[in-house]
């Protein structure tokens, strides 16, 4: 399966977008100063959960070991917690390494954070004091300091700071600009949709070209060479088509001469009746490549308002004769109401003939040949013979295209049922054939409404 350009780009898009996220990310963590308000809040709120009134109706901080093991992976940290009326101490933490005197500096400095240099280095301590209230309303002091930041705090900082700030950020940044990447790759590329629209909708033998406003300047060495493919074909075509009208017409005189001697010969030779039945055929060929040849130079349109019915009956009226000749039968079938199509008459009578005339011939002699006109501008010709010789129906109409067993179209040579398809698509319709049930085909063309 081809791969989508769309898809293609828009995972690239993305990619560069994830991969300068995480270098930006990369370059945030090593070039920012590690913040450790995280943590020491994180403590201060976890003590305001733990102070309780005791039973004795003083305050306490409960403690537990996972508490304590907490507290003792930060860096040299110095807790106090007092009793902000009294000045009592309710918990006191200190690690072995430190002056457990460097809290009480600060005991009465105003809540909130702050780093304390040291002269003789370039390592920092940190501390921060908060005031938490109780659910009683009382109030208690929290002090702490510690001591330079560690791989343990990096962690602790990175993750906190992607978790609660960059992350939302990044996230919302990564799905606008997926969104935004998406759309920007489908919106450039939108000529090229609209270059294969034009392309698809280019029937062979047309003067067409696809048209380069817009076209992206990458693109656009493509289009012209597709442009200058289809001058070369139009000329192919117009080539073929010449050639094919100016030999079918060139033939017709020496075939009329060559029909009137065989004419004059005595009724009772023997080779009389084969050579002008050759003559026929050749005839009638030339006739369809003259047809052929006018439906694909472009100048036969639909003109005229008619009735199907009328054109069907005309069909059926001219072949009534030649189907009693052969010991078969012809017989239409038609709505009471009006089927009006806008046609071409004489193209469209001719293609509906060549679907009689191919039914009555390979028709079994004295069964019925049908033709249908339904209310859905539908001409069906049913008859009772081989069907389609499991040909598929699309391949019937190709010009010279025979079928499996005697499945043909009138001439023999493959170009009375590509007419009727040319004829179909000259109106806007299309042409269709299916195996009959009960044995035989049904061939047929649809027009579209006036």
């Amino acid at each position: 399966m081809p791969s989508s350009l769309v898809r293609v780009l828009s995972r690239r898009m993305v990619g560069v977008m994830v991969v300068a996220m995480a270098v930006t990310a990369v370059l945030y963590a090593v070039f920012k100063p590690v913040e450790l308000e995280y943590e020491l809040g994180a403590i201060a709120e976890e003590i305001g959960e733990r102070v309780r009134r005791n039973e004795a109706g003083q305050l306490d901080v409960r403690i537990d070991p996972e508490f304590t093991a907490w507290l003792a992976a930060i860096e040299a940290l110095h807790l106090r917690v007092y009793e902000e009326e009294t000045g009592r101490t309710l918990f006191a933490f200190d690690q072995e390494r430190g002056d457990p005197r460097a809290v009480e500096a600060l005991i009465r400095w105003p809540p909130g954070f702050f780093v304390l240099g040291h002269h003789e280095a370039e390592e920092h301590d940190y501390g921060f004091i908060e005031l938490l209230e109780t659910e009683d309303g009382d109030v208690i002091r929290v002090v702490a300091r510690r001591g330079p930041a560690n791989w343990h705090d990096l962690y602790y900082w990175i993750t906190t700071e992607f978790t609660r700030e960059l992350g939302p950020i990044i996230s919302a940044v990564f799905l606008f600009g997926a969104a935004l990447a998406v759309w920007t790759v489908r919106r450039a590329l939108a000529p090229l949709g609209r270059i294969a629209r034009q392309a698809r909708a280019v029937r062979p033998g047309e003067s067409a070209r696809l048209d380069t406003a817009g076209i992206p300047e990458e693109i656009l060495p493509l289009v012209e060479a597709v442009n200058r493919m289809l001058d070369r074909l139009q000329d192919a075509f117009a080539q073929q088509r010449r050639f094919t009208a100016f030999a079918a017409h060139e033939l017709r005189t020496p075939l009329a001469a060559l029909r009137a001697r065989l004419d004059g010969l005595p009724p009772d030779l023997p080779e009389r009746d084969a050579l002008l039945r050759s003559v026929e055929r050749m005839a009638h060929l030339v006739d369809q490549l003259l047809a052929v040849a006018r439906l694909e130079s472009g100048e036969i349109r639909p003109d005229e308002i008619a009735d199907l019915r009328e054109i069907a009956r005309e069909v059926v009226i001219e072949y009534a004769p030649l189907a009693l000749t052969a010991g078969k039968e012809i017989a239409l079938s038609e709505p009471e109401e009006p089927v009006p199509a806008l046609v071409h008459r004489d193209s469209l009578l001719r293609a509906i003939a060549n679907l009689v005339h191919n039914a009555l011939k390979y028709a079994p002699e004295g069964t019925l040949v049908e033709v249908i006109v339904e209310r859905e501008r539908r001409v069906l010709v049913q008859d009772r013979g081989p069907g389609l010789g499991g040909c598929p129906p699309e391949e019937l109409f190709e010009a010279f295209r025979r079928a499996r067993q005697q499945r043909a179209d009138v001439t023999g040579a493959g170009l009375g049922l590509a007419v009727v398809r040319e004829t179909a698509q000259l109106h806007g319709g299309r042409a269709f054939a299916r195996e009959r049930p009960g044995g035989g085909a049904v061939f047929g063309i649809e027009l579209p409404a006036p």
